[in-house]
């Protein structure tokens, strides 16, 4: 059973976790952090709890020998091997079978023959190896400052399995959460509720929302032509319209819920999204979304390459390599790297279109253009999430083949209750709730969506907080209504709710 964030026994894990961390002494604080994310991480993979150590042991002795070599030469040597080594273990633990099945013609023809691997991607991976390697990087430019000579083992392994965002990320940067480690973190209780307030929206996004609009979209895209009538017409445009709704509540929310309880620990993590579903361009929705990926990429892919200094071209170029890798980080397949490069072709087509130099604030002067604009970005992200809601490249095709066929509205009707059917009840009483739980969440999470947004100050790293905007009486009635309905969602889910979609990545 795997312990994520929107589990009800993680309430539990976590009560227990905060007891122990402000009522120990101080100097136990950063062992309790490590000890709670090693059991954290041992509920979802206990198999691969080993390989996490084992990575955290050779990138901490790789980090310090890089930090004791004054040869500039040497240093650089170091951190090459390494940097190769976490890659190579990304490679082989998670993209072996993928790799392997993508070149098995080439294979054939030399009369090789390609073994499948038994084994699954470690959990964790993805963002771990891409943090070790930014604490590499950083150590070896010298922009990881901390208090004393070099980090301590203990602050270094708590900075890669950190229980919050092991899982899902976001994925943080070794000079900024690192000296947060190094100092004593005190109650404060305005700052934790915050952090209790970013937790109850990131679960109103991850359980009621994304988790609800799961059951409909589980239904429509794992089984598309299944069923006796078949899926087509509306309830196809449907479907893919609620799974867009759901990418952003479960990753967005779970994002939330990481950012909450570090915030309740004393600990600022990164933000990992800033209303990305009002950007007006493919490229201001990238700068929106998944920003600690988007981020990371940038500076150790992008800039390596020659980012933007060595012509158009080559940007493109580069920019190409930055999506499809960006496609395949999400899943090692082939419907992801067809969506990254999706996702690149459109951002070149922005920059020939509208010079960086007319860019520059994606300026919403003009209402009727600019509704326009984030319609287009809006159809953009939802035909080519397609690529990422289906199971296959057959799936689109289908999709495609079938998204004008007129259905019957008796067929139609009956196709929405069978898709919203659990294990409690398909009576009308339970629709409504079920349907008005989902729309009003909806309406609370792009109301606080919008005054950030509005507020402009999350993408310049300021904290926001748009629960702090609201009288007293509303925030008690938001608190009440939350929870009401993550309660509701949780008899409806079982005691296993759906784990983060990026849980894999």
């Amino acid at each position: 059973m795997i312990l994520t964030l929107s589990s009800p026994n993680f309430i539990l894990f976590f009560i227990a976790v905060l007891l122990l961390y402000y009522l120990l002494p101080k100097r136990f604080q950063n062992l309790t952090l490590l000890l709670a994310s090693f059991v954290f991480y041992l509920f979802g993979a206990p198999s691969y709890a080993p390989l996490l150590l084992v990575s955290i042991v050779i990138n901490y002795f790789a980090g310090r020998s890089i930090y004791k070599q004054t040869d500039k030469k040497k240093k650089k040597i170091i951190l090459i091997s390494f940097i190769i080594v976490n890659v190579a273990s990304l490679l082989g633990f998670k993209y072996y079978n993928f790799i392997g099945q993508s070149i098995t013609p080439l294979l054939n023809l030399l009369g090789l023959k390609f073994e499948l691997a038994g084994w699954i991607a470690p959990l964790g991976i993805s963002y771990y190896t891409l943090m070790s390697i930014d604490c590499l990087v950083s150590i070896s430019k010298g922009s990881l400052k901390t208090d004393k000579d070099f980090i301590g083992f203990c602050d270094y392994a708590i900075y890669v399995s950190f229980f919050p965002q092991i899982i899902a990320g976001p994925i943080n940067r070794a000079s900024d959460m690192l000296p947060q480690l190094k100092r004593e973190r005190y109650f404060e209780y305005g700052v934790f509720v915050e952090g209790m307030q970013r937790f109850l929206v990131g679960a109103l996004k991850k359980i009621v929302i994304a988790d609800g609009v799961s059951i409909i979209t589980n239904g429509i895209f794992s089984n598309m032509s299944g069923v006796k009538e078949g899926y087509k017409g509306i309830i196809l445009l449907f479907g893919q319209l609620l799974y867009v709704i759901r990418m952003f509540g479960d990753f967005s929310g779970y994002s939330d819920m990481a950012v909450g309880v570090s915030r309740m620990l004393g600990i600022g993590i990164m933000e990992n999204f800033n209303a990305p579903y009002s950007a007006i361009s493919v490229n201001e929705f990238w700068r929106r979304w998944h920003i600690s990926l988007s981020s990371w990429l940038r500076d150790y892919i992008y800039i390596p390459l020659g980012g933007n200094r060595k012509g158009r071209l080559r940007r493109y170029f580069n920019s190409m390599v930055v999506y499809f890798v960006c496609g395949l980080w999400h899943e090692p397949s082939w419907n992801f790297a067809v969506w990254g490069i999706c996702q690149s072709i459109m951002v070149i087509i922005e920059d020939i279109l509208v010079p960086k130099n007319k860019q520059k604030g994606n300026k919403r002067s003009n209402s009727i253009v600019t509704f326009f604009k984030w319609l287009y970005t809006m159809l953009f992200f939802y035909i080519t999430l397609l690529f990422v809601s289906t199971n296959d490249i057959k799936d689109v095709g289908y999709f495609f083949r079938n998204i004008f066929i007129p259905v019957p509205a008796p067929i139609l009707i009956n196709q929405i209750i069978n898709l919203s059917d659990n294990q409690i009840s398909s009576d009308m009483s339970y629709l409504l709730l079920y349907w008005g739980g989902m729309l009003l969440a909806l309406v609370v999470v792009f109301i606080l969506d919008r005054k950030t947004f509005k507020s402009g100050l999350l993408g310049n790293k300021v904290e926001y907080n748009p629960i702090a905007t609201i009288n007293k009486k509303m925030r008690w009635l938001l608190y009440f209504t939350a929870g009401i309905l993550i309660l509701f969602f949780y008899m409806i889910e079982g005691t296993s709710p759906a784990p983060p979609i990026y849980i894999n990545m």
